[in-house]
């Protein structure tokens, strides 16, 4: 088949997925923008594309918004077996979804996640007239299909897919060894006995802050250590100065390969969003057998995480404190690496291409 994709920006899970693809289906791909401008370009490190990418020119509007006829434009001289949305949040993408409605032309609807919120009528009608009329929808977990729902999309027209940035080859065979973990810490100059870890953007929606408050009710030996960068930063390393919190550890934005490491060598994965689409992450560190606390206010919480099973749930009403000191109770290892297996790249692709060859 051939086949056309509509996608924001080159995101390596999804170079890797359209990767897959494209080994059975000739694949044809528009990315808006080449980097959105809240990723730290570290981000973008990741596999050559085997599929074939089609440039346009536009104007960047904000982090993510863009604005060009081009993918309008490739649509009304191409002709593809399959066509993909991924997405209607840009002007780019809701110039091609008018395009395709008004002259009823099939296409396929794809989400990331989503969550969804209280919103006037006037947003409500815009949205559910960008997000119904698919032939058919690409979403990662039932969680996330209530956001489809909310907008009129019929549950019989949804596909799921599991939602992965890692390979099966990834996931971790054996537990790291408590000498071993210590070895690993003390080589980064961290002397804490115990270390959690979180691989995080710097901003209010990850509530990181929260994170480092907890910290001053800990023992000394606990060390927490946030990777990542963003707006926030200034903020924390203020807090953490003003409070002599030695034991918090900020380290700079690093390629996803070397977080992972972090987080295997971590005594715990943490990870408080107020809210998120997703939350790639809290798979990462399933893979990477890791204890695992989370918000339930992400998407793939809910999706993966089973309470007191293969990771501990945080609801913002219990005690952030005593659910950290609570991990040592539990060994999360087996269950959580067999949540990873059943949620890798390989299996992603596997499902697409099922997905595909069951609705052409």
């Amino acid at each position: 088949m051939k086949i056309f994709i509509l996608f924001n920006h080159p995101a390596p899970y999804k170079i890797k997925l359209f990767n897959g693809i494209s080994n059975v289906h000739e694949l044809h791909v528009i990315f808006e923008r080449l980097q959105n401008k809240d990723r730290n370009k570290l981000f973008y490190d990741g596999n050559e594309p085997l599929f074939t990418i089609h440039p346009i020119k536009g104007l960047k509007l904000g982090n993510e918004n863009h604005f060009s006829f081009g993918a309008l434009n490739h649509l009304k001289k191409n002709k593809y077996d399959l066509i993909i949305i991924n997405g209607y949040s840009t002007i780019t993408e809701m110039l091609a979804l008018r395009y395709l409605k008004k002259n009823n032309i099939p296409y396929a609807f794809y989400i990331n996640g989503g969550v969804a919120k209280k919103e006037n009528r006037f947003k409500h009608r815009l949205k559910k007239y960008f997000l119904t009329g698919a032939k058919f929808y690409f979403s990662p977990s039932e969680v996330a299909d209530k956001y489809l729902l909310n907008y009129g999309v019929q549950q019989e027209c949804i596909r799921h897919f599991p939602y992965s940035t890692i390979f099966e080859q990834q996931i971790v065979e054996q537990r790291i060894s408590s000498k071993d973990k210590r070895s690993f810490w003390l080589d980064k100059n961290i002397d804490e006995k115990k270390v959690f870890v979180t691989v995080t953007s710097f901003i209010k929606r990850k509530n990181n802050l929260e994170l480092i408050k907890c910290w001053q009710k800990l023992p000394k030996d606990y060390g927490l250590v946030l990777i990542g960068d963003g707006k926030e930063k200034k903020k924390y390393l203020k807090f953490i100065s003003e409070h002599q919190l030695n034991n918090v550890h900020l380290l700079p934005f690093m390629k996803s390969l070397d977080a992972l490491e972090f987080v295997k060598n971590s005594h715990g994965a943490l990870y408080l969003s107020r809210y998120d689409i997703y939350g790639h992450v809290i798979n990462e560190a399933l893979a990477m057998g890791a204890n695992v606390i989370a918000s339930d206010k992400m998407v793939a919480t809910k999706s993966l995480i089973r309470d007191k099973q293969n990771g501990l749930v945080y609801d913002y009403s219990s005690s952030l404190k005593d659910m950290i000191l609570s991990l040592d109770q539990y060994d999360f290892f087996q269950e959580a690496t067999n949540t990873a297996r059943g949620n890798t790249i390989e299996k992603m692709v596997a499902k697409h291409l099922q997905i595909i060859e069951e609705n052409k």
